[in-house]
């Protein structure tokens, strides 16, 4: 599904080079969960933007189905991302002017030809992570929690391949933590790739592999 080769990421920092990758090498097959750990700095968040299309690499090279998306242009990478990826990033970000039922149903309504079905599947989403009285709240109405299970929401609206997600749980409780991510694993189940990264070592027995990542070098997996 995804192919990763010789990928880097370089940083100018106050004259001076900064690798935040350095010759990344990764293959992420369909079906997979893959957690990835490591210290903040180490790179992670940055690997998984350049996965989800969010940002460019300095070299190297990222393959989405046989496609160099490191080549693509700009449109190419929205519809990829937006078709193909669920992306869910680290910081909670919503559009404040519209309701969470509308920021669910974003992504939807870009390419998808029957509102209709998806507003029906975003109301079945939004009582799956138990905040079905919010759909017609505002972003800024919301708990940290309450946002980050409506963005988890939108990034399954449009029924991904792969999930993209940079600490999906952070700003849940135990028991919110244990739904979501038993949610992520009932998709995965069903043919969803996930792609991770968490500081909740509790959620590393949902996937099966792990690598870590140290300084922007990834390291061998360890399959669970």
């Amino acid at each position: 599904m995804i192919q990763i080769k010789n990928l880097c990421k370089d940083y100018n920092r106050n004259g001076k080079n900064f690798h935040a990758l350095n010759n990344v090498n990764l293959d992420i097959i369909s079906g997979d969960f893959i957690n990835i750990i490591g210290r903040s700095g180490s790179g992670k968040s940055t690997l998984l933007n350049i996965c989800a299309g969010m940002m460019t690499p300095t070299s190297g090279q990222i393959f989405f189905n046989g496609q160099d998306i490191s080549r693509s242009n700009d449109n190419e990478l929205s519809r990829i991302r937006n078709k193909n990826i669920g992306f869910i990033p680290q910081n909670a970000s919503a559009l404040e002017n519209l309701s969470i039922l509308e920021n669910i149903l974003l992504p939807a309504c870009i390419y998808s030809s029957d509102n209709n079905k998806s507003e029906d599947y975003a109301r079945s989403l939004l009582e799956k992570f138990n905040i079905s009285g919010l759909a017609d709240s505002f972003p800024d109405e919301l708990s940290g929690g309450e946002l980050r299970r409506a963005l988890i929401a939108r990034a399954l609206i449009n029924h991904p391949e792969i999930i993209i997600a940079d600490e999906p749980v952070s700003d849940l409780d135990i028991n919110s933590a244990y739904e979501v991510m038993k949610i992520f694993a009932d998709l995965n189940s069903e043919g969803v790739t996930l792609l991770m990264v968490s500081h909740d070592l509790d959620t590393l027995k949902y996937g099966n592999k792990i690598y870590t990542m140290s300084g922007g070098n990834l390291l061998s997996g360890n399959k669970l």
